[in-house]
């Protein structure tokens, strides 16, 4: 007796989790990656318009993702949008990855992290970051690692960032948000007290600018963090070993090309 495809696929469909139907196809997986789009250099490069695949240079975090899904035998496509819209985008499983992010309990519900036991596998992060605080030459601001002094307008930090929410909980945060760009040209003017970012984005975006000599950057870290690559729980679902491939992939290319990565598009004006 002849049983046809669709007749097998559905037995097996009663028989086996769909995880293990979708890690047994041989053909492309495709990944779908959004990144954040805004001029984050060395990290990511701002591009003039939304497309479906990157054949340029995009910067270093896009170079990592590209070759650890060439590593794995994963299909990339890229999109980029405002943060909060890549983790809407995320959650609802129309994009598979984002990138970078910073694990929280709470953000689980983004998507899934490489996890080991109950914290984040710090082995397969992507980056290691160090978030500082930018304040006018003649600011009287200063940060002893766990509180402010001589704060009179407030800091900011981009929206939906770690940063922004730790500014908050301190009690220092500014009324409203700004990206990097606009939040370092108000300090510039002392129309806040100071700006959170990474510090290369900070150091890059100060040169580009033009104001390097009207900011300084307090010694004291605000924030050390590692980046991961959260995946969606539908994504990973689906394909549970192509996602550790990945991570596992991710995190070696970190370990041999991070650094050259990092110095290529650092010196990028």
């Amino acid at each position: 007796m002849k049983i046809s495809v669709a007749v097998l696929t559905g037995i097996l469909s009663l028989i086996w989790p769909v995880s293990l139907l979708a890690e047994q196809d041989d053909g492309p997986v495709t990944m779908r990656f959004c990144y954040e789009n805004q001029q984050y250099l060395p990290y990511v490069i701002q591009l003039g318009s939304q497309g479906a695949a990157i054949s340029e240079s995009a910067g270093m975090l896009t170079d990592m993702v590209k070759m650890a899904t060439e590593k794995a035998g994963i299909k990339a496509q890229f999109i980029h949008y405002p943060w909060k819209r890549c983790i809407a985008l995320l959650e609802s499983g129309q994009v598979d990855g984002i990138y970078a992010a910073i694990w929280q309990k709470k953000r689980e519900a983004w998507g899934r992290f490489p996890k080991q036991g109950s914290k984040p596998d710090e082995t397969l992060r992507m980056w290691r970051a160090e978030y500082h605080i930018f304040t006018h030459r003649d600011s009287g601001l200063q940060w002893d690692g766990q509180q402010f002094s001589g704060v009179k307008t407030g800091l900011a930090a981009p929206l939906g960032y770690v940063a922004d929410e730790k500014l908050g909980e301190l009690n220092v945060k500014a009324q409203n948000n700004y990206l990097p760009e606009e939040g370092l040209r108000l300090v510039a003017l002392q129309r806040l007290d100071g700006y959170v970012v990474e510090s290369a984005i900070g150091e890059h975006l100060l040169r580009l600018s033009g104001i390097e000599g009207q900011i300084r950057v307090l010694k004291k870290v605000f924030l050390y963090a590692d980046w991961y690559v959260p995946l969606s729980h539908q994504w990973v679902s689906l394909y549970p070993e192509k996602a550790r491939l990945f991570w596992q992939h991710l995190a070696r290319i970190r370990e041999e090309r991070g650094k050259t990565l990092y110095e290529k598009y650092s010196h990028i004006q």
